[in-house]
């Protein structure tokens, strides 16, 4: 079942070109719409115009993070049909493992908003943003929603809003190869499959998310002052990826940083 819902007319048709809001795009268990803000410390028109992808949640429903966990689907953004985009980059704040039904989901609660970094091709103009978005909302039952939506993100003169700046928040930061060496440890311990132990020395950490390689599926699971890694499942010729695996540590200041995964604890 696909839910489709679209607004009638361009919101650079019904707003001010310093309009921060487009209008929200209802659906039966959500509702999605976009927001934009000042470009910050930037000059006006010189650095990257702020965005962000707002969904509202009813109570009891979820969405995804890029990684869902054993189930779900991730949201896709297309922004093709955009006027003076260069780019538009989407970025992920922090998850939450939730438990839907004995499945370890990662996601969202109540709503979430994206922050998006957009590009334009002529700097000191405003973007005329399209996004044809595609997510699902789940409480019992997952629903595909699919929402077109459109906002003139102006070059400068739009008003703060505070979602999108507590959402930038909590977008992890990418670690350096100074700090993964610093403050991160992987070893592996002793399991009935490949298991590392992972100590994080940083800022206290709530908890960990791990994204391999495709075929590849791991679990993690907090244990005392570290987080065990668990390769679950792996294809048949290759007991440990080749390719970095992507951490995420959530916490009031989330992290993010990839490891290589030593082939030594997939050894009996």
């Amino acid at each position: 079942m696909m839910v489709t819902c679209c607004v009638l007319a361009p919101a650079w048709a019904q707003d001010s070109a310093h309009s921060a809001t487009s209008a929200w795009v209802n659906a039966a268990k959500s509702a999605a719409r976009l927001i934009a803000a000042p470009a910050g410390e930037a000059p006006a028109g010189e650095g990257p115009y702020r965005a962000g992808i707002e969904i509202k949640l009813a109570p009891a429903t979820i969405t995804y993070w890029r990684s869902p966990g054993d189930s779900g689907v991730p949201p896709v953004f297309d922004f093709s049909h955009s006027s003076n985009l260069r780019s538009a980059e989407v970025s992920f704040p922090a998850p939450t493992r939730i438990d839907e039904a004995g499945s370890e989901i990662f996601g969202y609660e109540r709503g979430v908003v994206f922050p998006v970094r957009v590009t334009p091709l002529e700097r000191g103009k405003p973007v005329d943003l399209v996004l044809d978005l595609d997510y699902a909302a789940c409480e019992k039952i997952c629903l595909p929603v699919h929402a077109r939506l459109e906002l003139r993100v102006p070059a400068n003169g739009a008003s703060e809003i505070p979602a999108l700046a507590a959402a930038e928040a909590m977008v992890p930061r990418q670690l350096s190869a100074e700090e993964i060496a610093r403050d991160v440890a992987i070893a592996p311990v002793t399991g009935e499959k490949p298991t590392w132990r992972l100590t994080w020395r940083g800022a206290p950490a709530q908890d960990l998310f791990a994204e391999p390689p495709d075929l590849f599926f791991i679990e993690t699971k907090r244990e005392s002052d570290g987080f065990l890694v668990t390769l679950a499942e792996h294809p048949k010729d290759k007991p440990v990826p080749e390719q970095p695996v992507r951490f995420t540590l959530t916490g009031p200041q989330p992290v993010e940083f990839t490891l290589h995964l030593d082939a030594s604890a997939s050894k009996p």
